[in-house]
């Protein structure tokens, strides 16, 4: 008979003492397992944050920013140059608008447009000229397919200019006043002095007399410098005119004497006289004469170098021959050996095993 036992882990025992225990909780205690947390009073709105009316649903990347900068750049270039000859160029020009930067959103929605206001009243209806424009740019710039779709254009004023702008009014009004008028450089410069007390008769005409005795002299006008960076450029070019003309000059007096030409470069005051005819034929007579004396030594030297070959030749020849008869004569002796050597028998040496 096979008997079987059943070992039981301590944990067993543990882990029903743990069940058994939570069951007497849950009779003592008896709770849902679900929280419950009070609920909020739909009453009051809650107001939202800067930071979520801030925040974009859209955040670019780097390759984002790149195109940003560069659409930038492309609707500064355009919209400025629609602004002044397109148009919508008859209602701006003559306002003296000025066009800051271009700022394209993120999200590709709207370019905003900033332009320089100068304080003053006509800052109101340049906006409203600009706002009708906005619709005719925009119509513009999707005929010249800058963007598959151009964004909405806005024109914005450039609060840091428009405050430098008022902060330059208030501290003309601090240092002058209110009543004062700038007046522009050129008025300031009067061709004549004006004198505001009266002279007589006789004074005037002696001033008359002083002016026309003391003569006009005039200031020197100062002599134009040619040497910019320490190099004196009048020199420079002086030296270049004066070399070019030497060579011009060399070209004009060149002397040929015999085979050889020479080129003088000093300017000779008399032409070279022209040799006569007789001394065209002595030189004539000398040259056939040179020429024939070498065309001489050439034969001979070629004379001399085939009869070298031809000795060389014959040596080549000699030698090969030799050295053929040489040859012949050490094969019929090696076959005279071998045959000796088949005519010798070798002797017969017996095994050790026949010879048991």
């Amino acid at each position: 008979m096979i008997t079987s036992s059943r070992f039981y882990h301590v944990t067993h025992n543990l882990f029903s003492i743990k069940k058994l225990g939570l069951k007497l909780t849950k009779m003592v205690n008896p709770k849902s397992k679900k929280q419950w947390y009070p609920a909020q009073s739909t009453d009051i709105d809650t107001l939202p944050s800067v930071k979520s009316l801030s925040k974009t649903k859209y955040e670019p990347g780097k390759r984002a920013n790149r195109r940003v900068a560069m659409l930038n750049k492309v609707f500064m270039k355009q919209i400025t140059d629609l602004m002044s000859t397109g148009t919508v160029s008859m209602d701006i020009v003559g306002r003296g608008i000025e066009i800051s930067k271009v700022q394209v959103t993120p999200d590709y929605q709207s370019v905003r447009v900033f332009w320089v206001c100068k304080g003053t009243a006509t800052d109101e209806e340049t906006e409203s000229v600009l706002k009708r424009t906005s619709g005719i740019l925009r119509h513009e710039l999707s005929t010249l397919s800058v963007m598959g779709q151009v964004p909405y254009i806005t024109f914005v004023k450039d609060k840091q200019e428009a405050n430098v702008v008022e902060l330059d009014r208030i501290l003309s009004v601090a240092d002058y006043g209110d009543d004062y008028e700038q007046t522009q450089i050129g008025h300031l410069l009067k061709t004549e002095f004006t004198l505001n007390t009266r002279l007589s008769e006789e004074m005037k005409a002696k001033i008359k007399q002083l002016e026309a005795e003391i003569p006009l002299e005039d200031d020197p006008v100062p002599e134009m410098t040619h040497n910019v960076y320490g190099l004196d450029h009048d020199k420079i070019l002086s030296r270049l005119v004066a070399a070019r003309k030497k060579i011009r000059d060399a070209w004009d007096n060149v002397d040929v004497n015999g085979d050889n030409t020479v080129i003088s470069y000093r300017s000779s005051a008399v032409k070279p006289v022209e040799d006569n005819l007789s001394n065209q034929r002595e030189e004539l007579a000398d040259f056939l004469l040179k020429r024939q004396i070498m065309q001489n030594k050439l034969r001979k030297q070629m004379r001399n170098d085939r009869e070298q070959l031809q000795i060389q030749y014959e040596l080549l020849t000699d030698q090969t021959q030799d050295v053929d008869d040489e040859s012949d004569v050490y094969s019929d002796d090696d076959e005279d050996d071998y045959l000796d050597y088949e005519e010798v028998k070798m002797p017969s040496i017996d095994r050790p095993d026949k010879l048991s």
